[in-house]
């Protein structure tokens, strides 16, 4: 089959994505990965029946230029903060979101004009109204999968929401299939929307027993120790993720505990200062953003990872983000905010322990994994054997199977 496959934003740091387009690339179809260019740098080869098409997105080129005027060291002027408060307002963000969208639409209509489309996969719900329009223009199959909950997730305001959730439920209706990453973000989503045809696949990443005998002097430039305990995080400098939350609990255990946060995002520059303001500098090492093909390298030189998100949204306290998978792959057990996307793993297989969200609770946890290492870390090894991307992409080739009997 040939799947259009639509992911509004690049695709360098999108391991699910990544490794869905190429376990379908594997089983023998033609994939055509279009999504929004914001890197310069190239982007990784996938596979060869993996074509990207990568594409500009003039709103959101404006969008940048005008934040980049305001994050200069020189005062931003009255006009460039007039122009910032403007695009933020509620009403011209949606607007400026879905003449992008529509934008988008456009480009990659042109882009795969005359070709044969028979499936759009659609991730996230901001591709859902583009995938809907090209699946009217192409005859083709849609499939809308949801990584989360698009309208919950954190920074989205009231006026988002309501207008997501109303444009989530009409163009549900159209969809063919859908895909999720667990049973609590499935069933909140039927039940808002109605029951369709659906597959749970798992964000768990390709498992290569070589990662975890990576270089050790990867993290040399911080100075580690053998008596050193690396504490790790990865993922994005989000707000509500729990990470002021853990540097704080930082400063509450012993030296000898080291902290290591990897990723990007607005938080960055506070995150920094709070590390300064606590004193913290020899303690809290932020460590640039790694592709996904090359992070579990990383994952697997620390002890602990940490998943502190809280409780703010339906879409912090159902989803069972990547890191999970990725840290009992790696074979470090986690301490992890007791929510039940993320309990669903880590309670089942016993590869950490779950608790509040504070810091005192963070602390105890800390000290719990460390007191039971080599229980927790042998129950890591021992999920592995279960949960696997072999497993898991059998279930989406599967769905393709059954959509190519349809056609």
């Amino acid at each position: 089959m040939n799947i259009l496959m639509l992911l509004y934003k690049d695709i360098h740091f999108d391991a699910r994505v990544k490794r869905e387009a190429l376990a379908l690339a594997e089983a023998g179809h033609q994939i055509y990965l279009a999504c929004v260019k914001e890197y310069q740098s190239p982007p990784p080869h996938i596979h060869n029946n993996i074509k990207l098409i990568r594409t500009n997105i003039s709103v959101k080129s404006i969008k940048s230029s005008i934040s980049n005027g305001t994050s200069t060291k020189k005062k931003p002027t009255i006009l460039n903060r007039l122009l910032v408060w403007t695009v933020r307002t509620p009403v011209v963000k949606i607007i400026k979101d879905y003449l992008a969208y529509y934008e988008f639409y456009k480009k990659v209509k042109s882009s795969i004009n005359g070709m044969t489309i028979d499936v759009i996969h659609c991730h996230d719900l901001n591709t859902l109204w583009q995938g809907s329009m090209l699946a009217k223009d192409f005859s083709a199959k849609l499939v809308y999968d949801s990584h989360e909950i698009f309208n919950e997730m954190a920074g989205r305001n009231r006026l988002d929401r309501i207008v997501g959730y109303r444009v989530e439920n009409l163009l549900f209706k159209k969809i063919d299939y859908f895909v999720t990453v667990n049973e609590f973000l499935r069933d909140y989503l039927f039940e808002k929307n109605g029951k369709k045809p659906s597959v749970l696949i798992q964000n768990i990443p390709i498992f290569d027993e070589q990662d975890l005998n990576a270089n050790q002097d990867m993290f040399a430039k911080y100075r580690f120790t053998k008596a050193d305990t690396i504490l790790l995080y990865q993922g994005g400098f989000s707000p509500y993720r729990g990470l002021e939350l853990i540097i704080k609990a930082m400063g509450k255990l012993p030296a000898h505990f080291k902290l290591v946060m990897i990723g990007s995002g607005v938080l960055k520059e506070e995150l920094e200062k709070l590390v300064t303001t606590l004193q913290l500098e020899q303690r809290v090492f932020f460590h640039e953003q790694v592709p996904s093909e090359e992070l579990m390298k990383y994952t697997a030189q620390a002890h602990i990872g940490l998943v502190m998100y809280e409780k703010v949204s339906k879409n912090n306290y159902y989803s069972t983000p990547n890191k999970i998978f990725e840290y009992l792959q790696a074979g470090i057990p986690a301490v992890s905010s007791n929510h039940p996307g993320k309990s669903v793993i880590i309670e089942k297989y016993k590869t950490g322990v779950l608790v509040d969200e504070n810091v005192e609770a963070v602390v105890n946890g800390i000290h719990e994994v460390m007191n039971q290492y080599n229980q927790f870390q042998e129950n890591c090894f021992h999920a592995q054997k279960e949960l696997t991307w072999d497993n898991e992409k059998q279930k989406l080739v599967q769905l393709y199977l059954h959509l190519a009997k349809q056609s």
